[in-house]
Order: C-alpha cells, then sequence, then structure tokens
C-alpha cells in the first residue's frame, strides 16, 4: 500500500495547498449586516480560530518529521483534535487523511476507511483534495477485498488525477489475475499521463510485462480497447 502513504499527487497537493493556505487564516462566512460592531467580533473569532487551526496542523506536520514513538503519537492527538475542534476547516480534513494513513501502516484498513469517508464528508468531494481523497479510499477498500466497490469510486474518473485513477484501477485488476484489463487501464494511465511528460518508469515496466505475459490477440485487445475509448471520448 505504498501507494496510499507516499503517491506524488498527495504530496503536491499538499504542498500547493499549505503554500496557499497555510500562513494566511480562513475567510470568514459573509454576513448580511457589515460593519457592525457584531460583524467585527466576529471576524476576530473566526481570525483566532483559523490561526489556532493553522498552528496545530503545523505543530502536526512537525511532529510527523520525528520519527519517535512519543512524536507520533503528539501527532495523531493533533489530528484528533482538528477534527474535533476545527472539523470544518481544510485542516481537519488532511488530518483525517494523516489518520488514515497511520491505520494503513498498521494493516487497520477498517480504521482507514472510516477516516477518509469522514474526510470525505465533510468538504466538496469533487475537489482536488475530494478527488485524492476518493484515490485513497478506492485504494484502502481493495486492501480489504471489497474490489467492487474500490472501482464504484475510480470508474467516476477524476479531472484532478486521472492518470492516478486509470493507475489504481490497474492494480486491483492486477492483483485480481485479470492481467487484460489491468494493461488496459495501465495503457489509458499511460495515455493520460502523457500531455503532463513522460509516463512513470513504474507504470511503464507494468506495462511492459504485462504484454510480454500476455498473448498477441490480448495485448491487441487491450490496446484496441483503450483507442476505442479514445475516440468516443
Amino acid at each position: 500500500m505504498s501507494e496510499h502513504l507516499h503517491d506524488e499527487e498527495q504530496v503536491e497537493a499538499l504542498k500547493r495547498w499549505w503554500h496557499e493556505n497555510g500562513k494566511s487564516t480562513i475567510a470568514a462566512v459573509v454576513l448580511a449586516v457589515c460593519g457592525t460592531f457584531g460583524w467585527q467580533q466576529y471576524q476576530a473569532w473566526d481570525a483566532g480560530r483559523a490561526g489556532d487551526a493553522s498552528e496545530a496542523y503545523s505543530l502536526m506536520l512537525a511532529q510527523l518529521d520525528i520519527q519517535t514513538p512519543a512524536a507520533q503519537a503528539k501527532a495523531i492527538d493533533l489530528a484528533n483534535l482538528l477534527k474535533d475542534e476545527y472539523e470544518s476547516s481544510s485542516y481537519a480534513r488532511f488530518a483525517a487523511m494523516t489518520l488514515a494513513a497511520k491505520a494503513v501502516e498498521q494493516q487497520d484498513f477498517e480504521g482507514a476507511e472510516a477516516e477518509l469517508r469522514w474526510a470525505l464528508s465533510h468538504g466538496d468531494s469533487q475537489s482536488e483534495m475530494g478527488q485524492l481523497i476518493q484515490l485513497r479510499l478506492a485504494r484502502v477498500l481493495a486492501a480489504r477485498g471489497d474490489n467492487d466497490a474500490a472501482l464504484a469510486i475510480l470508474n467516476g474518473g477524476s479531472d484532478a488525477y486521472p492518470a492516478a485513477f486509470a493507475i489504481a484501477i490497474g492494480d486491483i485488476h492486477l492483483a485480481a489475475e485479470q492481467e487484460s484489463q489491468a494493461l488496459a487501464a495501465y495503457l489509458k494511465a499511460r495515455e493520460m499521463a502523457q500531455p503532463l511528460g513522460s509516463a512513470p518508469g513504474l507504470l511503464e515496466a507494468k506495462i511492459t510485462s504485462l504484454q510480454s505475459r500476455l498473448s498477441a490477440a490480448e495485448a491487441v485487445a487491450a490496446e484496441t480497447e483503450v483507442d476505442a475509448e479514445g475516440s468516443s471520448s
């Protein structure tokens, strides 16, 4: 499940989001009456909460970098604090993703699923972050043996991570020894990755391996399936 913990999409999403939001406060909800004393009081309260959440999240990241049991336990406590006290913030969603990653490390896929479903339900499921959570959830469901539920998520597609979704589909089929379906998914992933540059080396290795194992007819059928999908889209 290394993809669940370390794939480039999550790293880049975290960096982008933290760069854009980590050093600033979250915008307050627009109220009908502005300029009043109550509005000013609300602004001060909301800015204070956003600052507290930002500080807790920053501290959580710092503790995660310290490879000691005490620091890791502190990071988990801070993640739970963010979920409990700031559940409507993006900080809380990232905290839930952190707890899910920790659960996966311990092979607790049920716990990971619960954290990811919490994160998915506390924000826009179709946002960039929401799609990343869906990708994580699909991989966890597959690890639990629920391939149908995992594929139902992934087959919905992704604007933010189309290649990663296709790779995950291929991985699920490959684990189920459905090699022709896996190859078709990997070929689709490579096609999606091309506009962004060369496909990842691991993806190319998977494609080469499957092409060498499958019969010529099966390999051609997989390629034809990808071409047909491309022409119809």
